[in-house]
Formats: C-alpha cells, sequence, structure tokens
C-alpha cells in the first residue's frame, strides 16, 4: 500500500503500511515566520491525537512556507530529519539546537531508503537565474519500494527534461504533485507617475516588460467584484499556465507514463484582519480553476485540487482509494474559507501598519539603518539592476534621476536615502517627493527595514505583501522591487542573520509539548 495526503500548501504525508513520512509540512495556523503573512488556506483541523507515529521528515528547503519553526516544534525530537543540504547552516544548527537526535543531509542525485519508502532527488537546473531563488530544492520522487505506487513532485522548480526521462526506468507511474504559485501584487505598485519615453533604446526582453507593464496599467481601472473567473478574460493566465503544464504532463506521460493523478498544490495562504481585500487581488489563477482547464487538455480525470485531508490509496501501481478527510485532518467548511475570488489588480494600497509593530526610528536607529544598508549597497553591485543603472544617462526624459532610492516612513520624520554606486552605500538625501525625483525605489517603514536588515523579520513579512509600495518610471529598463530585498535577504546570503532570526522565533515559542509522536 502506498497513500498520500495533502496537508496543505506544499505539505505532504506519505505512507506505506509501516512507514509514514512527513513532506514539508505546515501544522499550524499562521503562515510565514512569525505568521506574519497571514494564515494558511484553506483552513485546516487538526487531531494531534490521532495523527499517525512518523518515521521521518522531510524538508525540501528553507522558505518559510516549507521550513516552518512553530511545525517543526510539534516534532518529537526523535523523529529524523532530512533537511536539503543545500539550505543554510543556520538551518542545520537551529535543528541541532531545538534537540533532534538526527539532522541529515538530503542531497541531490541521491537515493535514501526510509522503512518501505526510497526517496529520490534530482539536480535543479539554476543556470540563467530560471528558478528565481529556490537555490536549495531538488525534485523527489517518492516511491513505494514494493511498487505499489509513488509521488513524483519538483516542489518550486522546474524539473529538467533529461530527469523526467529518467522516471520509467525508476518505476511506474504514480501521483505528479505541481505547484500553483502564481501571484500578483501589483497594488503595491505606485501607478500614476510620468513615464519614460517609448523612443528610449531597450533590449527585447525589456520592450516586452515595459509592453506588459504598460498593458496592466491599462487594465488597472476600478472593477466590479465577480464570484468565478477573473472579470476581464485578457488577465486570465489561467489558460497559458495550463498549457504550460500540459507540456509538461506530455513529457512525464512519454517518459513515465500518463500520471494516475495530477494534484494541484500551492498558494495556501490568505490575509487576515486589515489586508484581508488582498486575497482578492493577489491570486489570479485559482487552483480548482486550474486543475478544470488541465483535466480538459489532457484528458485526463485524474487532475484534482486537493483540499486539506484529500488522500489518494495505491496498490500494485494503480489507484484503489480516495478520501475527502482523515482521522487525523480535514478542512473547515467552505463557508468558513476567507473568500480569494480574483478581482482583478485592485485599488492601490493607500496606507500600511508597520511588520514590526514600531514607527519610530529614533537617532540611534537611523545611524544603525545606514550602517546596516552597506551590505545591501553591496549586493547589487553587478546586478543586473546595476547594469541596468549604469546603462541610463543621468536622467530619464520624466526628469527623474536614474537612481535607486529607498523612501523610509517614520512618525518622526521622513527618511529618504539614495543609492550610491560610487560610495557602495546609500545616503541621505533632502527632497519633497522621491516618487517624482528618481526613477525607481522602494517605500516602508524605516523600522519594519532596520529590523529586515539586523534579522529580527524575515524577508517575507516585509515583501509579501501589503507592507510596502514601489515606484518605478521606467519598468522596461529597470528591474527595481520588492524583489530586491527578498533575495538581498535569503538565508544562503545572509546566514548569521537568519540564525538570529531562527532564535528569536523559537524563544517565542509558547507550546513546547511535542504533538506529532515518533513510532
Amino acid at each position: 500500500m502506498f497513500a498520500t495526503t495533502f496537508l496543505g500548501h506544499q505539505g505532504w504525508l506519505i505512507e506505506t503500511a509501516t512507514t509514514n513520512v512527513l513532506l514539508d509540512p505546515l501544522l499550524g495556523d499562521r503562515f510565514g515566520h512569525g505568521g506574519l503573512v497571514g494564515e494558511v488556506y484553506p483552513p485546516r483541523e487538526f487531531d494531534f491525537a490521532a495523527f499517525p507515529p512518523i518515521d521521518a521528515v522531510l524538508l525540501s528547503h528553507e522558505h518559510d512556507d516549507h521550513f516552518d519553526l512553530p511545525s517543526l516544534d510539534r516534532l518529537d525530537r526523535d523523529i529524523p530529519i532530512y533537511l536539503s543540504s543545500r539550505s543554510s547552516i543556520a538551518a542545520s544548527e537551529l535543528l541541532s539546537h531545538m534537540g533532534f537526535a538526527a539532522v541529515r543531509p538530503l542531497e541531490p542525485e541521491s537515493s535514501l531508503e526510509l522503512g518501505e519508502l526510497r526517496v529520490l532527488s534530482f539536480c535543479a537546473d539554476h543556470r540563467g537565474g530560471r528558478q528565481a531563488d529556490e537555490w536549495d530544492v531538488f525534485p523527489l520522487l517518492i516511491q513505494d519500494r514494493g511498487g505499489h505506487g509513488s509521488l513524483f513532485t519538483s516542489i518550486d522548480v522546474r524539473p529538467r527534461d533529461a530527469d523526467l526521462s529518467r522516471l520509467r526506468a525508476l518505476g511506474s507511474a504514480g501521483v505528479w504533485a505541481v505547484a500553483n504559485n502564481c501571484s500578483r501584487a501589483s497594488f503595491q505598485e505606485l501607478r500614476s507617475l510620468p513615464r519614460v519615453n517609448q523612443s528610449t533604446e531597450a533590449p527585447a526582453s525589456g520592450r516586452e516588460a515595459l509592453a506588459r507593464a504598460e498593458a496592466r496599467a491599462e487594465n488597472s481601472r476600478a472593477r466590479e467584484p465577480v464570484n468565478s473567473g477573473p472579470p476581464d478574460p485578457s488577465l486570465d493566465d489561467t489558460p497559458a499556465l495550463a498549457r504550460a503544464l500540459e507540456r509538461r504532463h506530455a513529457l512525464l506521460a512519454a517518459s513515465w507514463g500518463a500520471p494516475l493523478a495530477t494534484l494541484i498544490c500551492g498558494g495556501g495562504w490568505s490575509f487576515d484582519r486589515a489586508r484581508a481585500w488582498m486575497n482578492h487581488h493577489l491570486f489570479p489563477i485559482d487552483s480548482q480553476r486550474l486543475a478544470s482547464a488541465l483535466a480538459e487538455l489532457t484528458g485526463s480525470g485524474r487532475v484534482s485540487a486537493p483540499i486539506p485531508g484529500h488522500s489518494v490509496v495505491m496498490r500494485d501501481a494503480a489507484i484503489v482509494a480516495t478520501h475527502s478527510e482523515r482521522t487525523f485532518l480535514r478542512a473547515r467548511p467552505p463557508a468558513s474559507w476567507p473568500a480569494r475570488d480574483y478581482r482583478g489588480e485592485g485599488p492601490l494600497l493607500q496606507d500600511y501598519a508597520s511588520a514590526c509593530g514600531r514607527t519610530r526610528l529614533g537617532s540611534n536607529g537611523r545611524e544603525t539603518l545606514v550602517a546596516e544598508l552597506v551590505d545591501f549597497a553591496r549586493y547589487l553591485y553587478g546586478t543586473p539592476l546595476f547594469c541596468e543603472l549604469h546603462s541610463l544617462p543621468a536622467k530619464l526624459d520624466s526628469g527623474a534621476w536614474s537612481r535607486l532610492c529607498l523612501s523610509l516612513r517614520d512618525d518622526d520624520a521622513p527618511v529618504t536615502l539614495v543609492y550610491e554606486p560610487r560610495a557602495c552605500a546609500f545616503v541621505s538625501h533632502a527632497c519633497p517627493d522621491p516618487t517624482v525625483e528618481f526613477a525607481a525605489g522602494l517605500e516602508c517603514w524605516a523600522t519594519d527595514l532596520l529590523a529586515l536588515l539586523e534579522g529580527e523579520l524575515a524577508p517575507s513579512a516585509l515583501c509579501y505583501a501589503g507592507r510596502l509600495r514601489s515606484w518605478n518610471h521606467a519598468p522596461g529598463l529597470l528591474r527595481a522591487s520588492a524583489h530586491l530585498l527578498w533575495d538581498f535577504g535569503h538565508p544562503l546570503r545572509r546566514p548569521d542573520r537568519a540564525a538570529r532570526l531562527y532564535r528569536r522565533l523559537l524563544a517565542a515559542q509558547t507550546d513546547r509539548e511535542p504533538s506529532v509522536r515518533a513510532p
């Protein structure tokens, strides 16, 4: 017997008759480090008294929607943890500090036997930056050693075609889990800006980006709420993503055999409280609609977007049962779910609270902020943005200086800092409106930026979403967005600050009794 149970977002329980393994479990109600992103969606109910004993936990990578400290703190410390060998040393040292008896590396291109299960890992191709910042992710094939079934997932990366062609030799086709990671936070982009003259020379990719940005701007007018599908068919990316997944499905069918079930996961969170309105504007592709579109394209009746508790049971390489819930896990009634129907780009984010809860930096804080930003300035050297800034005239046709700016909110007085490549630093600048004077920039609370730099806040708390705004006079010429801070804050770049964050989050845990037991 081989069974997969969907836990939510991209978390799975994989079972045989004698072996139970967790992959990237989220076992609480909150989402993101410190719960600052939002809530797990759809909401679920766990009965940990009925939860099966766990033989091992696989952690695919270190992003906080996969490496979740409150969930890890629920685990019996006798459960072995297998962490991607390419995650930061901060993650592995934290797990050891938490008291796990066995913290072992999960290597790429390796085979790991866990009871009746075999875990086969592959490499991802990161050349050309095609996998964003998913540096420590490996596609995984988890299979029953007796041949009853398997789960193939590439988590948050695209698998290599050459690896797909290897699957048939490794066993019969099983369950394919694929993530719908599509999100769109254009409500954070200040739109009423002078546009750069379109005659400005730009590379082909820049012209395409500019066209896309202007198309989005043309469609940014207010729209009436809807209950099914996006308000404008031209904004619906569902068919395009379904066609892309159809091509991958065809590759799988040719190399592995048609998947016995295709399960679309990911996008497993929602915003709450003052940010709840963003639920209608961040998720342009509904996974249920995507599953229906992919099922129509592939002619397969086994494509679905599972809800927590959904399980697929296999025996002798065939599906013998599916269940909508388990004794230890079920989704709450849909009537209690936050509404996430997509209503277009939405209104501009007008105001936002501080993520860290503080709104005054103070004089000492300003000095510390400028000093901490030296590391960010060093990070920018040689990046695409650095190259783009050095490929522009001193001023754009709009009159804005070709510079990157940080416009920082503070209850005492706003702070304007401008990137000065010659000094490899951010320097103070007085101006009435940075969004007019400088070509591109980020606006956020100064306290939040310092908290990120010092390792108090995770990048997700500041960047994703609704806690900063950005502007860009030349979106086809400059790649300046919240992704700058997101990439800068990756644990592999700043393991010391990641370690500081993890220790702080662990100290804040109040329920210290493990609720998921070892065998």
